[in-house]
C-alpha cells in the first residue's frame, strides 16, 4: 500500500509540472462563476460595488493530495475611472505547493450613458503576480529525477494585460497572462521557461422577459505552441426583487500538440440573496485521469458591499 501511494503521488508530481508547464495560475470555471478578472485585470472596478468573492476547488476527490485551489479577491472602483484589485491564491498539487499574490489595476471608459456605464464600456487593465512553487517530495529511491533534479523553490514575477468591451448585452475580452518578469527556465524541470498564455471571452445577456435571461459565454485559451483549451458555458438566470438564482453548466476540451479531448462537463448552481453570492459547479470528469481520479467541485462565497470610496464617476 505504501508503494501504491508513492507511485500515486510519483504520478501527481509529473502532474503537478504539467500543471506549471501550462500556466503559472491554475484557473478552472472560478473565472466564470466567481470573478472574470481572475483572467483578465481589465475587469477590475467594472461594477460600481466593492467585490468581495472567495472560492475552493478540489479536483479529483479519489486521488490522494488530488488538486486543491483556493482563492480569495477583492477589487472595486476607487478614484473617477479607475478599478482597483488583489486576490490571493493557494494551490496543491501532489508534493507541489504554489502561493499567488497578485495586484491589478483598470481604467474604464463609458460607452453611452455615463450613470449606467456597466450596460456600455471599454475597460483595459494590467496586473503584477508574484508566484512562488514549493516541491517537498520526499523518496525512498534517492535516484528518482522526479525529486533530485529539480529546484525546491521557485520564485517568479510575471505581468498581466488584458482588454475587455461591453455594449448591448454583449461582452468581449482578451488578456495575455504569465508574462515573466524574470528567468523563469526552472518552473518547468529546469529546461523550459513556463509560457505565456492568451485568453478570449466572447459572451451574451439575453434578455427573454424583464425577470429571465439567458447567457452563453465561450472562451478559448492557447499559448500559440501545442497546448490550447476550449470552455463552452450555458447559465440561465431568474430575478425576483433583490434576489437571484441560476443554474447552467461548463463543457471543456483540450487540444494538445494536433489532438483533442473532452475533459469535463460541469453543472452549475448560484444565488444572489440581497448582496451574497453563492455558486457551485460539481466536475465530471470525462478524461482517463476520470477513472483513477474520480470528479472534482469548486464552491464560491462572496459578498458585495455598497462603495465607500464614492469615486465618482464621470
Amino acid at each position: 500500500m505504501k508503494k501504491l501511494n508513492l507511485l500515486l503521488i510519483t504520478a501527481l508530481s509529473f502532474i503537478s509540472m504539467k500543471t506549471f508547464a501550462q500556466s503559472s495560475l491554475p484557473f478552472d470555471e472560478q473565472y466564470y462563476i466567481m470573478d472574470k478578472f481572475l483572467v483578465n485585470p481589465s475587469f477590475t472596478g467594472a461594477e460600481d460595488d466593492i467585490i468581495f468573492r472567495a472560492s475552493h476547488r478540489r479536483q479529483w476527490d479519489n486521488m490522494p493530495d488530488g488538486p486543491v485551489t483556493t482563492i480569495a479577491s477583492a477589487h472595486a472602483n476607487i478614484v473617477d475611472r479607475v478599478g482597483l484589485g488583489l486576490y490571493f491564491m493557494n494551490d496543491h498539487n501532489g508534493n507541489t505547493k504554489m502561493n499567488s499574490f497578485n495586484l491589478s489595476a483598470a481604467y474604464h471608459i463609458p460607452i453611452g450613458d455615463k450613470k449606467k456605464r456597466q450596460l456600455g464600456q471599454f475597460s483595459f487593465g494590467t496586473s503584477l503576480s508574484f508566484a512562488g512553487m514549493h516541491f517537498t517530495g520526499e523518496t525512498e529511491l534517492p535516484n528518482d529525477p522526479v525529486y533530485n533534479d529539480m529546484e525546491t523553490r521557485v520564485y517568479i514575477p510575471y505581468i498581466n494585460f488584458g482588454a475587455s468591451a461591453t455594449y448591448d448585452g454583449w461582452m468581449i475580452g482578451i488578456s495575455a497572462l504569465d508574462i515573466p518578469l524574470s528567468y523563469n527556465n526552472p518552473i518547468v524541470n529546469q529546461y523550459e521557461p513556463s509560457p505565456t498564455f492568451y485568453y478570449g471571452m466572447l459572451a451574451k445577456t439575453i434578455n427573454l422577459s424583464s425577470q429571465f435571461e439567458l447567457e452563453p459565454m465561450v472562451a478559448y485559451r492557447s499559448n500559440f505552441d501545442k497546448d490550447s483549451r476550449f470552455d463552452g458555458n450555458l447559465r440561465a438566470k431568474a430575478k425576483f426583487q433583490d434576489m437571484a438564482i441560476w443554474a447552467g453548466a461548463n463543457y471543456r476540451m483540450d487540444f494538445f500538440d494536433g489532438e483533442s479531448q473532452a475533459l469535463s462537463v460541469s453543472p452549475m448552481i448560484g444565488a444572489k440573496i440581497g448582496r451574497m453570492n453563492m455558486a457551485f459547479a460539481y466536475n465530471i470528469g470525462l478524461s482517463d485521469m476520470k477513472y483513477e481520479g474520480n470528479d472534482g467541485f469548486t464552491a464560491v462565497l462572496g459578498f458585495d458591499i455598497e462603495n465607500f470610496f464614492n469615486p465618482g464617476f464621470e
